[in-house]
């Protein structure tokens, strides 16, 4: 089952990579998990790498990520991150993004080439997992709109309609099993010869 996203994006800062005081690791992603683009602006101007991770692997697109802030991610973006980077168990900005209702920060993600049916390296969950586990409806209807592979299983056999299911998300399970309902073709009645002597 998957864990507690907000669990899983504690931060862990106290051992990242060495850096100037100016641009220090921990105030850059602390304003991208704000939405605060002025001291992540700053950190870049002094040389701030933007796809430096701290020692869970995670840069600071994902910490902006996580709460759907779509105008630093653009930024971010536009400074060169890196939007298919993993963290240290393969989790990517568009899992994260995916997980909250936030449909512009997915879409925008897409828009710029994020790899929609990534799989983590832990418990092979996708972005469509986390968004079916965590009742995204919105966020579902977009992925499924970009062809989200509804079909992938995680380590233990489970869907994102089983994730769903399991959390009584009920307009979820339906959008899922719409998506995976073969589209009905029209019969056409093929035409009998008429039989000879029949003229």
């Amino acid at each position: 089952m998957l864990a507690c996203v907000a669990c899983v994006l504690i931060p862990t800062l106290s051992h990242a990579q060495a850096l100037d005081e100016a641009t220090d690791l921990k105030v850059v992603f602390s304003a991208a998990l704000e939405g605060q683009w002025q001291p992540i602006a700053e950190a870049l101007e002094n040389g701030f790498d933007i796809n430096v991770t701290d020692e869970a692997n995670r840069t600071a697109i994902m910490y902006a990520a996580y709460n759907g802030h779509s105008e630093v991610m653009a930024k971010l973006i536009e400074a060169g991150a890196d939007i298919n980077k993993k963290d240290q168990i393969g989790s990517t900005a568009l899992m994260f993004a995916s997980s909250g209702p936030f449909v512009e920060a997915v879409s925008l993600l897409l828009d710029k080439g994020a790899k929609i049916d990534e799989i983590d390296d832990n418990e092979h969950f996708t972005a469509l997992m986390w968004a079916a586990a965590e009742g995204q409806a919105e966020v579902v209807k977009l992925l499924l709109e970009r062809n989200a592979n509804t079909s992938l299983k995680d380590i233990d056999g489970d869907t994102a309609e089983s994730f769903a299911a399991k959390a009584n998300h009920s307009e979820v399970v339906k959008l899922l099993q719409a998506a995976k309902a073969p589209e009905s073709e029209p019969v056409e009645k093929e035409l009998k010869e008429k039989p000879q002597g029949l003229d």
